[in-house]
């Protein structure tokens, strides 16, 4: 490095004349002010690596060993006040960490697809346009997330940077079966006698939801590109985020501190079938595999998100007895999956 000349004094009259292009002058009080000159802008730069408080209470030093004086110069030999410099291996932690940065996402959200377990065929409502069918949705009460993640930046410009964002979290969702019967409108004719036709087809068949409400534990990997815009400063303002996530369901029963097996009119989860009727019953897996999609967009440390996840939960239609019934509106060995959308708020960079 260059011998650099630190000159820090009080001066009692203000310096004349503007600086020189290679000089930085910081005013360090009212009366006082500091000098930082290089021969080069890359001296300027090799500043960051002396450290500055040893050179102070060197000056400190010095100046109550002399007569006092409006105006004194000292010159240093920079080399002598070089800050401790970290190993490279810690300094590429350092600079990792710097880009590394914790998430949370908190929100709820809504079902995007359905199960249908039962359906009969027109002729058992005597109607040849009316459809019935039991089906099953999956609404999502609350959901959040918290993850690190670490911007790999390719693209790094004055006004906006490119990044590509990884990292790992771990989710706690509460979800919610919805047992729905839906019947169809009818063309033509009278809807009365086709009301009570499902009705009684419902009956008859038995169709009895028994759960409603488990949660669940997720586990992720995240992929996603992130743009975002940099300020005067150089520092990251809006940004905007689109990736995937993949993710380890791992689904648990309801905790229901009041004992038994209702929380607030709502079943909760158990290893028995989802819902019956017909002799046929429905189950979910415990664990499964699923790649979800996400959205992020926001300000600096806050912002909102919409995760998608069309293929969160298995389920599969069983009989229950060795009576197995063609045409009835059940299909054993039938499988499908629940998925929903979800919404909220994120914190963190």
């Amino acid at each position: 490095m260059h011998v650099l000349i630190l000159s820090i004094g009080t001066l009692l009259t203000s310096l004349s004349g503007p600086a020189l292009p290679d000089t930085i002058i910081l005013n360090a009080g009212k009366n006082s002010k500091v000098i930082f000159y290089g021969k080069s802008v890359q001296d300027l730069k090799d500043l960051e690596k002396l450290d500055l408080n040893k050179i102070l209470k060197e000056l400190n030093d010095k100046q109550s060993q002399t007569d006092s004086v409006p105006r004194q110069q000292v010159v240093m030999d920079g080399d002598n006040f070089m800050a401790p410099q970290l190993p490279k291996d810690l300094v590429w932690v350092q600079k990792y960490l710097e880009n590394t940065f914790l998430n949370l996402h908190i929100g709820t959200g809504v079902h995007i697809n359905r199960y249908v377990f039962y359906q009969p065929p027109s002729a058992l409502l005597d109607h040849p346009t009316a459809r019935l069918s039991t089906e099953i949705v999956l609404r999502n009460p609350f959901t959040s997330s918290l993850s690190v993640v670490h911007d790999a930046r390719f693209i790094d410009r004055p006004r906006f940077a490119v990044a590509l964002r990884y990292g790992v979290g771990v989710g706690f969702n509460m979800q919610r079966y919805r047992h729905v019967n839906h019947l169809r409108p009818t063309s033509y004719d009278s809807t009365g006698g086709v009301i009570e036709r499902a009705h009684m087809l419902l009956s008859d068949e038995r169709i009895t939801p028994i759960q409603t409400d488990f949660t669940s534990i997720q586990t992720f990997f995240q992929l996603s590109p992130k743009f975002s815009l940099k300020n005067k400063k150089g520092m990251s303002t809006f940004y905007l985020s689109l990736g995937a996530r993949l993710n380890f369901n791992r689904n648990f029963e309801r905790v229901n501190p009041g004992g038994g097996n209702s929380i607030n009119g709502y079943t909760r989860r158990s290893k028995g079938p989802i819902i019956t009727g017909g002799g046929y019953g429905v189950y979910s897996a415990d664990k499964a595999y699923s790649i979800s999609y996400i959205a992020e967009l926001g300000y600096k440390a806050i912002g909102v998100f919409f995760a998608y996840n069309p293929d969160y939960l298995p389920l599969h239609t069983r009989a229950l007895g060795s009576n197995v019934r063609t045409d009835s509106g059940f299909t054993a060995g039938q499988q499908g999956r629940l998925g929903y959308a979800s919404f909220g708020i994120r914190l963190g960079r």
